[in-house]
């Protein structure tokens, strides 16, 4: 199976928030920041409390309650233009690039060129193969993904056949979107 599409900066995009919704240490770093600032602002309500300044309590209530309320929006925001940052500073070369992919089942490996560069990756490196709504991420064990948009898939059952074939992990994540 032989497969040439060209990877757009949604498709990086996509893939930095994918990786990252399922990264642990982002998902700590996320929690940290939503109840860091909330317990600052319980310390300061104390301090200020026993200074009998009720109405600065009463607003720094409301600063922290509104904080965590609405820091799930204002991280997928922000975590989303870091990313954007990111792709335009570090991927530049690759956006819109021609990138070819052939299977080849005897010998159970994958080649990829793009940009120049030419890889075979032996079928014993692949980890797992998710499929988004839009997209299917082909996880190595080196914790490197190929990406590849479904646009570029004629037939999706025998793209998915090819690696529950090979026995590799496949994880249906449709319905993910980014939070």
């Amino acid at each position: 199976m032989k497969l040439i599409y060209v990877l757009s900066f949604s498709d990086f995009l996509e893939y930095q928030l994918y990786f990252s919704s399922k990264s642990e240490v982002q998902q700590k770093n996320r929690k940290k920041s939503r109840n860091v600032v909330p317990l600052i602002y319980a310390i300061l309500i104390i301090l200020v409390l026993f200074l009998n300044q009720y109405l600065i309590a009463t607003t720094f209530t409301i600063i922290a309650i509104a904080w965590y309320l609405f820091h799930p929006l204002y991280a997928k925001h922000r975590y989303k233009k870091h990313f954007e940052k990111h792709i335009k500073e570090n991927y530049k070369n690759r956006i819109n690039k021609e990138v070819t992919l052939n299977f080849d089942n005897e010998s159970d490996s994958l080649s990829a060129t793009d940009s120049g560069t030419k890889t075979v990756i032996n079928a014993s490196e692949f980890d797992k193969l998710i499929e988004l709504k839009g997209h299917f991420f082909l996880r190595l064990k080196s914790e490197v993904a190929l990406v590849i948009p479904k646009h570029a898939i004629i037939d999706k059952d025998a793209f998915k056949k090819v690696f529950s074939d090979l026995n590799i992990n496949y994880v249906n994540e449709i319905n993910w979107e980014w939070k």
